[in-house]
């Protein structure tokens, strides 16, 4: 009774959400504000990839903001990491948004299962583009410490992952790192991304063969819990030290990676990257891009 209560509850928001969404279509542009506690950072691009993808085939323009439930904080979250290529400010200050939690509130023919590899960046690419500060950051940490060298890229999601994929012991890890070194001939260098605290402390003191270095991210956490939803941690900081780390991670040349939206989007932004994937997501979590990238990573 409650599932059929709540399905239905879910069908009567996404009719609503439709009509408000069609009544406020001014000039073709379509606005959508992501405005939830529980996705981070990946999965909001992930979701508004498939927002860019449903207004190019119907000729849309898109408009997106990320927010957290707020009702007193006015800060654009979207436009502290992107800019729109194709949106005169005079006409983003008088749209009218319509927040859903994640696109599963809009009424639409499997737009998440028509997303590929092969055409998410240059989907991004047609609308919005990285803010000048964060590529500026990215370049400066690349060529001081990437230069000409071969780059291991490792990502391990610490806090939240183990309700949709297989938790990754640390010993684990590190005999993987060892044998994607041993075998890739010509690694020089291994760059961390991680959100937990211990796990990096750990990883500085392993032994590769050749050298570990980190992003310095303002905050991480130390107990285990999700950085993005302690009260308190700043979002615009928490974005920013997320999307620098997914492009560092995708200019290496090799990926090793945990379950994790964000270190997917690094591969949406460097299709070409080799990518080794230590825990698949379980079946009722496999969504896009993993469902399409563990079609060819390569997995435990």
């Amino acid at each position: 009774m409650y599932s059929f209560l709540s399905k239905g509850k879910r069908q009567f928001r996404r009719f609503i959400k439709s009509i408000l969404i069609k009544r406020r279509l001014k000039n073709g542009y379509y606005a959508i504000d992501i405005d939830t506690l529980n996705m981070g950072l990946g999965a909001r691009i992930v979701n508004m990839l498939e927002i860019l993808l449903y207004c190019d085939t119907m000729a849309y323009v898109p408009v997106v903001k990320f927010n957290y439930k707020e009702k007193k904080n006015h800060t654009d979250y979207f436009k502290e990491l992107f800019y729109y290529k194709q949106l005169p400010a005079s006409v983003y200050e008088n749209l009218k948004f319509t927040s859903i939690e994640d696109t599963s509130d809009l009424i639409w023919k499997n737009y998440h299962k028509r997303l590929r590899l092969d055409m998410a960046k240059s989907l991004f690419d047609k609308y919005l583009g990285f803010n000048q500060n964060i590529l500026d950051e990215v370049d400066s940490f690349t060529s001081r410490f990437f230069a000409d060298k071969q780059i291991l890229g490792v990502h391990y999601r610490g806090t939240d992952k183990i309700s949709e994929a297989p938790a990754v012991q640390f010993d684990n890890l590190i005999e993987r790192i060892k044998k994607i070194v041993a075998k890739s001939t010509g690694v020089e260098l291994i760059f961390v991304s991680t959100d937990d605290e211990k796990v990096l402390q750990n990883m500085a003191g392993s032994v590769f063969g050749v050298p570990v270095i980190f992003r310095e991210d303002s905050i991480r956490s130390e107990d285990g819990t999700q950085i993005h939803l302690k009260e308190g941690n700043s979002k615009v900081v928490i974005n920013h030290d997320a999307i620098v780390n997914c492009l560092i991670l995708s200019r290496c040349h090799y990926l090793l990676k945990t379950a994790s939206f964000l270190s997917d989007c690094s591969v949406i932004f460097n299709p070409a990257i080799k990518v080794s994937v230590i825990n698949a997501p379980y079946e009722y979590a496999n969504w896009w891009p993993a469902s399409e990238m563990n079609e060819f990573a390569l997995i435990n």
